[in-house]
């Protein structure tokens, strides 16, 4: 037996033989992109499967044996949920090669190289205390610039005053390249100067530095560069890299994925210019033609829409040629469903109305089918919150919740906690604690976590250890909550329970080393103001770990939020001035944001609106609207 085969992994598949994974098939061009073995930019629009098709890739990758074993894939993400998802899907098809594909966003994987390798730094950057993550606010930002203007040479001061504060960190930190060895001379350009001066006031200072990720961003660049083994070892490591979401990364990022694997290292890159919706915190134009030039990469554009129905797909495509003239159309994939109109814009005389009607049209829609509150979203452009007491009130009177995945807990958004992994760990802890039988999914994640959490994911003999702690601790959780009803129960006594039974200083060191590493602490605290403001409303511990997660909710977010997700039925409120007040000063944009909420609907997409005026910049999307046939009907 060999090596391979004691490992239980398959000998390779030959690249001839090779088939997808847990699908059908590839679109033409999408088998074009995955062969194709130099780097490759893969415009794909909304439903085209970008991540299944960077799953498959990986798939090939390993199981052909293109990237052999010792070698790794990386996969870089923008979002967090976005490299878990990656992660999970690559782990379904191959589990026997998981172990060799790293997915992590930008962010982490720029903080993982400076906590290993920050002794390695040139002499003149080498941290004395370590650093902690902080975020400058606007009006520190701007204090500041005013501060530093004053003091500038004078042919500084003007041009360094001018300098917006909600630009510093994206055209100023972002786009400097830290030399190696400090300046000695006081000569430098504006944005030299003012960078610098960032640097001096909060990274070349005694005592602990304060670090933001694009800073970094900019470390982990400075260090690539000055240490060639480094970069060399990165290289020889990650022969294949992804990039996800291209159109949304940043100078700083880019400049860093240029540094460490411009040069021999096949870089796949797959995004969509029409969502570029992150302008404003940096994200680079045309980044798949930058792309394309920097890392001689070929462009393959897939056009087959595995989401939304005929209807909607040509309806986006009618906003997509307003982004790009040329943009190719999409044929659509998906089972078509005649039931209703695809498409409407409905007009209220006010908010009230507006959601005392779609609740009504939300519930009778869900008992005349087989649809969950689930498959409902309610998408606005921002000020998501002004519409949640009204619909949380109208559709409660219908026994339906509401998740306001915008709303904060702590320092996070509740979105952002329920996919966190350490989140998910407590509350499975307290699910199987309540519930022994029937949560088998729940019990395998719970396991799967804390075999990470004590390094067993290797040794059986821990597996049985960590099985049977976690049995153990379950009990002992369930027979606190018998005894400690919810009614007369404070969401810190629970929290307080649930760690005192696992290891949480282990607990803590694993969230921090994860890739897309979580401060475990704040996640804590969130945990607990999310479970503090649900516990009161029900007597039964099940009642409020449901409301907790509140799976089975319709959703209330932001456009920006909902990039990545699909709904059978999306209703985009707030087509007028109030919502769409600053469409005006970058349109483009503005119909990037548009287009990305109204491309989550699968089947069914209801605009919403009011009878104030029409005229102005807003005119474009009713203009959108009407060019696409979409009928309006006055609802009172």
């Amino acid at each position: 037996m060999s090596a391979t085969q004691a490992r239980g992994v398959s000998a390779p598949i030959a690249v001839e033989a090779w088939r997808p994974s847990g699908i059908e098939d590839l679109e033409p061009a999408a088998w074009a992109a995955l062969r194709d073995t130099g780097s490759v930019a893969v415009v794909a629009g909304p439903g085209a499967g970008k991540s299944e098709f960077l799953a498959q890739r990986a798939t090939y990758l390993l199981q052909t044996a293109t990237c052999p074993s010792p070698r790794r894939l990386l996969a870089i993400s923008f979002k967090r949920d976005a490299a878990a998802n990656l992660a999970r899907r690559v782990a379904a098809r191959v589990p026997e090669h998981a172990d060799r594909f790293d997915s992590m966003t930008f962010d982490a994987f720029t903080k993982g190289l400076v906590d290993r390798f920050a002794p390695a730094l040139p002499q003149d950057w080498r941290m004395t205390d370590g650093y902690d993550i902080s975020y400058a606010k606007p009006r520190e930002i701007q204090d500041f610039l005013n501060s530093i203007a004053a003091a500038a040479p004078a042919a500084l001061r003007w041009p360094v005053a001018s300098i917006q504060p909600g630009r510093f960190a994206a055209d100023i930190l972002g786009r400097y390249d830290l030399p190696e060895t400090l300046p000695s001379d006081s000569q430098a350009d504006a944005i030299s100067y003012a960078a610098r001066q960032w640097w001096q006031a909060r990274y070349l200072r005694p005592g602990t530095a304060q670090l933001d990720f694009v800073m970094l961003n900019r470390l982990a660049e400075l260090l690539v560069r000055a240490v060639p083994k480094l970069r060399r070892a990165l290289r020889m490591t990650y022969p294949f890299v992804f990039v996800d979401e291209l159109q949304d990364t940043t100078s700083a990022q880019f400049s860093f994925l240029q540094a460490v694997f411009g040069e021999e290292t096949t870089v796949t890159a797959v995004g969509d210019s029409n969502q570029r919706i992150m302008g404003w915190a940096g994200a680079l134009p045309e980044a798949a033609a930058r792309f394309t030039e920097a890392f001689g990469a070929t462009r393959h554009t897939l056009t087959w829409n595995f989401r939304s129905s005929d209807a909607l797909v040509e309806l986006q495509h009618i906003i997509a040629t307003k982004l790009d003239p040329n943009a190719p159309r999409a044929t659509s994939k998906a089972t078509a469903e005649d039931a209703h109109d695809p498409a409407a814009l409905w007009t209220f005389s006010s908010q009230a109305r507006e959601a005392a009607f779609l609740a009504d049209w939300i519930a009778r829609d869900i008992a005349d089918s087989n649809r969950q509150p689930s498959d409902f979203a309610l998408i606005a452009r921002q000020k998501i919150k002004e519409f949640e007491p009204s619909f949380r009130m109208h559709l409660g009177t219908h026994g339906i919740r509401v998740r306001n995945d915008d709303a904060r807990v702590g320092t996070m958004t509740l979105q952002d906690l329920l996919k966190s992994e350490t989140a998910r760990l407590l509350l499975g802890l307290l699910r199987l604690a309540d519930q022994p039988h029937g949560l088998a999914t729940i019990w395998r994640d719970v396991t799967g976590t804390l075999e990470r959490v004590h390094g067993a994911a290797d040794d059986e003999a821990a597996q049985y250890r960590v099985g049977e702690a976690l049995t153990q601790a379950t009990t002992q959780l369930r027979s606190w909550l018998r005894s400690n009803p919810p009614s007369t129960t404070h969401a810190a006594d629970v929290l307080r329970q649930t760690l005192s039974l696992v290891d949480a200083d282990a607990v803590r060191r694993y969230a921090r080393s994860m890739p897309n590493g979580e401060n475990f602490d704040l996640v804590a605290e969130a945990f607990e103001e999310r479970l503090a403001a649900v516990i009161d409303a029900h007597t039964d511990w099940r009642d409020v770990f449901d409301e907790f997660e509140s799976a089975d909710a319709v959703v209330l977010l932001t456009a920006h939020r909902s990039k990545g997700l699909e709904y059978h039925t999306v209703a985009f409120l707030g087509i007028h001035q109030e919502q769409w007040w600053a469409y005006g000063r970058d349109r483009r944009e503005g119909t990037s944001t548009f287009f990305v909420g109204l491309s989550r609907a699968a089947h069914r997409l209801i605009f919403t609106t009011d009878h104030n005026d029409r005229s102005g910049p807003i005119s474009d999307l009713f203009s959108m609207l009407t060019q696409a046939g979409v009928p309006e009907t006055d609802h009172g």
